[in-house]
């Protein structure tokens, strides 16, 4: 087994531990990230009215299951209320463009994470080029924003760290823990 292997197995190994859910995906790169984020992330679902200030890993950079619960609520579909549980990876990406752009201070203005396949289908059908089988079904992709943070950095930060799809949109920017690309 070689040293990757085993920090791999390790990380895994403690998130479940920590009640935190274990997916299947798990790139290296989703791995070295947590030493580019604080741990902490902040944000304001624009469609529900909530804000959430919220540590998500420990300090010993294990996933908080509660606090992914707390999480998996606000990331919830507006549309129906459909909770799903959200790739961890995505909160360690998140926070890592937010670290980055050094804006740790601003909350994500949250427009759209989790989608219910009827609210998907339903936009998909009212055209606003929406993809079948979008990673926002899956609980993999976020759109977001920051106030006073140009869209262009979030978008520009988010394809640096190469972590998934990233599309910049007028009013958001699509961030997911799928195929690194870019539209």
């Amino acid at each position: 087994m070689t040293r990757r292997q085993a920090m791999k197995l390790l990380l895994l190994g403690t998130a479940a531990v920590a009640g935190a859910p274990v997916l299947p995906r798990r790139t290296e790169a989703a791995v070295d990230l947590r030493y580019l984020c604080s741990g902490k992330l902040d944000f304001f679902n624009a469609h529900t009215n909530e804000y959430l200030s919220i540590r998500y890993l420990n300090r010993e950079g294990r996933f908080d299951g509660k606090a992914l619960v707390r999480l998996d609520h606000l990331f919830r579909c507006s549309y129906d209320d459909a909770p799903h549980p959200i790739a961890p990876d995505l909160f360690l990406l998140l926070d890592a463009v937010r670290t980055k752009l050094g804006s740790r201070d601003r909350p994500y203005i949250l427009l759209s994470g989790y989608r219910s396949p009827s609210y998907n289908e339903m936009l998909r059908l009212e055209g606003g080029g929406v993809a079948r089988n979008s990673y926002h079904l899956r609980g993999m992709a976020a759109d977001v924003r920051m106030e006073g943070v140009d869209l262009v950095d979030i978008e520009r930060t988010a394809l640096l760290l190469s972590m998934g799809g990233v599309g910049c949109y007028p009013e958001f920017v699509h961030i997911d823990v799928g195929p690194a690309r870019q539209w």
